[in-house]
């Protein structure tokens, strides 16, 4: 299945140049020794989505936070189109695992935070018009807008930040186990909302996973991460008109075959540190 991405491809065909070029990429923090990621290349054309897969401790994380602009290379580059990414921006939107609302605002104030941020000079109202279609678009009514972060569940906050991430317009959406801590039936909801508004906007997504299947039904490109030091280690494509759906993953026979593979370069990298320890 390592083909081109389907009609989305093609969809984007005046795009010739990649939205975002990883060039031999390395990673480690400030008086450490030890190196997170190295030699990571990278090409990566609108409208994909893209899934890290690997591990914990491996480096996706790392790399993602390295995509958004909160951490610089050791050496190497990341090029948003032609420009090298120096720092944070609101072309490109995060959505983290603990929800990044802050708790004294409530939900509708952090969203329209954002929005002043990437929309300086509207009027209340539009602000709050805005604000509501983000809610609306995330399945979330406009009651939501008057609530605190502690008055709604893990899967409300989350479809909070969802919203907070697309009511910017983003170019990008970067997205770090945004469903980790949440319940099978919380998670498949959220990961459908997200297919949907990918479908709907184009947008192109990094989504960082441990979860091979949570992979398999999200992305276009599943990238592997090994470890010790973070790299590229498998990588794989799925057409889009072969994208499983919840309920043909586990019936699809070259899924299947590609979920055995990458559960396989898994735990071979697993397995081949494992050893190296010993």
């Amino acid at each position: 299945m390592n083909q081109d991405s389907g009609h989305r491809v093609n969809a984007q065909e005046n795009f010739n140049n990649a939205v975002i070029s990883v060039r031999n990429l390395s990673f480690s923090y400030q008086h450490s020794n030890q190196v997170i990621l190295s030699s990571i290349n990278l090409e990566v054309i609108p409208g994909e989505f893209i899934c890290f897969l690997g591990q914990s401790g491996c480096g996706k994380s790392t790399l993602l936070r390295l995509l958004a602009g909160l951490e610089k290379p050791s050496s190497g580059e990341i090029l948003l189109h032609s420009d090298k990414i120096k720092s944070a921006g609101l072309d490109r939107g995060v959505v983290f695992q603990d929800y990044g609302l802050f708790p004294w605002m409530t939900a509708g104030e952090n969203i329209k935070l954002a929005l002043t941020q990437k929309f300086p000079g509207l009027s209340k109202s539009e602000y709050k018009a805005r604000v509501i279609k983000a809610l609306t678009q995330v399945g979330l009514n406009e009651s939501i807008y008057r609530k605190l972060p502690k008055e709604l569940s893990g899967g409300m906050k989350q479809r909070c930040a969802i919203a907070q991430a697309f009511a910017i317009e983003p170019e990008i959406l970067l997205m770090d186990e945004p469903f980790g801590a949440l319940d099978a039936v919380t998670r498949a909801r959220l990961q459908d909302l997200v297919l949907a508004l990918w479908n709907d906007t184009y947008k192109t997504i990094f989504f960082v996973t441990h979860d091979v299947d949570e992979a398999l039904l999200l992305a276009t490109r599943i990238i592997v991460i090994g470890q010790s030091p973070g790299k590229i280690i498998y990588e794989a494509s799925i057409p889009e008109e072969h994208k499983p759906t919840r309920e043909t993953q586990f019936e699809d026979l070259n899924i299947l075959r590609l979920r055995n593979e990458l559960i396989r370069q898994i735990n071979k990298d697993v397995a081949s540190h494992t050893i190296n320890d010993a």
